[in-house]
Parts: structure tokens; sequence; C-alpha cells
């Protein structure tokens, strides 16, 4: 009996060992750049909604300011799914794209205009300083897809996902022995999780969409 109750002891904490963090909630405030991101994609999306030059302009300046840059993300699992509905497009982040479209919606609105010709003058001026990647990808509906990051140990490791606001997003972190870290599952499309890696690694991130209609979602990570 001894050496059952020794070798249980044993797996346990063999368990304990490989597994990179425990599956606790982490209640870290979100990040400056993250908040700022999910801003710029909600002003983006009012802006193209409601025809409002000013979202878009605000929008794009918000993307200046932090030095955000659209990126091209590997993911696993990602079909493509036809537009059978009337959602509108992914929103573009990329500023020069929102000012011209803030320019035709500003028409002959001398106002507007001299707002955008601002704008389209600080583009010009500033240059990236190295702010945070996002990725935008369609999710398909009762589908799940799958990428991976490198977090480096010790540091606060974030995932952001800002959806469409048509159906519920779950998220789910994984280290590189298949343990679950953390995960965000409530009722909506805005999710984060957040961790201190133990060791530098490999983390695989997947994204589930539970509802009836594929989603387009923004993922950024720190």
């Amino acid at each position: 009996m001894k050496k059952i109750l020794l070798s249980l002891a044993l797996l346990l904490s063999v368990g304990t060992i490989c597994a990179q963090e425990q599956k606790e909630e982490l209640k870290a405030p979100l990040s400056e750049k993250t908040s700022n991101l999910s801003l710029a994609i909600d002003l983006a999306r009012y802006g193209y909604k409601n025809q409002s030059p000013i979202a878009l302009v605000q929008a794009a300046q918000i993307v200046m300011e932090n030095g955000f840059e659209k990126t091209t993300r590997k993911v696993e699992g990602n079909k493509e799914v036809a537009d059978i509905d009337t959602k509108l497009p992914p929103v573009d982040l990329e500023p020069t794209k929102l000012l011209a479209d803030a320019r035709q919606l500003a028409g002959k609105d001398k106002h507007l205009l001299a707002i955008v010709d601002n704008a389209e003058k600080q583009a010009q001026t500033r240059g990236r300083v190295g702010g945070m990647g996002y990725a935008i990808l369609r999710v398909p509906a009762y589908s799940s897809i799958t990428s991976y990051d490198n977090f480096y140990a010790g540091q606060l490791a974030e995932v952001a996902l800002v959806g469409d606001g048509t159906t519920d997003m779950d998220v789910y972190i994984y280290d590189q022995n298949g343990n679950l870290i953390t995960s965000s599952t409530d009722y909506s499309d805005r999710c984060l999780c957040q961790w201190y890696p133990r060791w530098t690694g490999t983390f695989r991130i997947v994204i589930r969409n539970r509802g009836s209609v594929y989603n387009d979602i923004a993922i950024a990570t720190n």
C-alpha cells in the first residue's frame, strides 16, 4: 500500500512539474496597447456602420500613435466561408485606408475635410515605432482555429480577441505539453487571456466560434 501511495504521489508531482502554469484566472489589468487596439477597432466599425468620418479619423490616429501593424498569422483549421449575409467586411486599420474612406464620407463638408487633411499630414510625418501587431481572421460557424505564439518566462503574456459582435467566441491557451493554462469563456466575443509563463516557450492558442455564423476577429498578442 505504501508503494502504491508513493507512486501516486510521484505521478502527481510530475504532472505539476509538466504544467507550464496553473489554470487560475489572472486578474491583471488590460494593457494600454491592447485597450487602444480594441478602441481603434470599435471606432472603425462604428465609422463604417454609421458613415462617420470622424470615427474613422479617430481610429486612424490611434493606430498611428500606437504604431499598430497588421500582420499575417498562420492558423490551422481555418476554412473559406462564403459571404451569405449582409455583415460588414472585416475592419481594416490601415491609416491611409481609414483616412481615404473618411474623406469620401466627408463629402464637401469643409470642416470635416480639414480634420482629414490634418490627420493625413500626421500619417505622412509619423514613422512606425514598433507597436503591437494584430491579425484579422475569420472563424467559421461552430468551428475552431489554432495558432501558436512564443512568450517569455516571468513576463505577463496577453492574448486579446475582438470579434465582430455576432457570435460567442472562446479562447483556450495550452502549453507545449498540452496543459490548459488559461481560457476566456464568457458569452461575448471580447476575450482576454493573461498569464505568467514559468519558462520561455511556444503556446497553442485555440479560438472557438460558438455561433451559427462566421465571426471576423482581430487577435493581438503582446
